[in-house]
């Protein structure tokens, strides 16, 4: 009876969990800004809603740090996460996926900041009168300064794919804990900042980031040998992480599998 109240038990878990499963996305979760490179050593994430004034607030700056750097040294995937509490927050990431898709990505941004631009005829105040219908009525109209068609707008605006991108973004954001916007991320790592921080102030986290990364891989290229072989300095330890991929470990570092050295 314990044997098969255990089997039981295991499936019953097993089902939890399954049905907790987060739906995993048909593409990478985000906008990428501009020509964003995968392999550039900074990675800045950007969690916004489009109805939020402090979101407003912190974008033109978070643009222009990704202007600073340039696409090889920062990549920026900015994240919708429409907050339940601003009615028209869904609609709007919604319209941000119709836009992506219609301009294969040309002009999203441009829908970020048209949103922002006309944000007071979205908040609740402005809309808690009229219609759902009514309120993409008025995000259609926008979406024509975007390069996108009214009639196409509206077409897309009710696509499955559409409604499930966005709710698959909305759910990626929970996963990460966000609970507010915008929230800022560095390499996978929420970084304190808020709309008021300056080009400077994100000088300060990014700046000592691409400096490493430059130092690095200086000092890999010095050390390899003219056939190509990676040697490390005697006082170092050789971790070999991946096939064909060597650090070399100082002193506190341990050789992680799959990673490298890390203290």
């Amino acid at each position: 009876m314990k044997s098969a109240c255990r089997v039981f038990l295991t499936l019953l878990a097993a089902m939890v969990a399954v049905e907790g499963q987060v739906p995993i996305p048909r593409r990478k979760v985000g906008f990428v800004y501009g020509s964003g490179q995968a392999n550039a050593p900074v990675y800045l994430d950007f969690y916004i809603d489009l109805i939020c004034p402090d979101s407003k607030a912190a974008l033109p700056t978070i643009l222009q740090v990704a202007d600073y750097y340039g696409p090889d040294k920062l990549l920026l995937t900015t994240h919708l996460f429409p907050l339940p509490y601003h009615r028209n927050g869904f609609y709007a990431a919604k319209g941000a996926h119709v836009v992506e898709a219609a301009t294969k990505g040309k002009s999203t941004y441009d829908w970020f900041k048209i949103l922002y631009d006309n944000i007071e005829s979205l908040t609740n105040t402005a809309t808690h009168q009229i219609s759902d219908e009514a309120v993409v009525q008025r995000l259609e109209k926008l979406a024509s300064d975007a390069g996108v068609p009214v009639s196409l707008f509206s077409q897309m605006i009710d696509n499955e794919t559409v409604e499930m991108d966005t709710r698959v973004g909305w759910k990626y954001c929970c996963t990460r804990g966000v609970a507010a916007t915008p929230t800022f991320m560095v390499n996978d790592v929420v970084v304190g900042a808020d709309p008021t921080w300056t080009l400077a102030d994100w000088r300060k986290v990014i700046d000592p980031l691409v400096k490493s990364q430059a130092s690095d891989t200086l000092h890999f290229q010095s050390e390899m040998e003219n056939d190509g072989v990676r040697t490390c300095p005697s006082s170092t330890k050789t971790c070999n992480y991946l096939p064909g991929k060597v650090e070399c470990c100082t002193a506190g570092e341990y050789c992680v599998p799959n990673v490298g050295c890390r203290c």
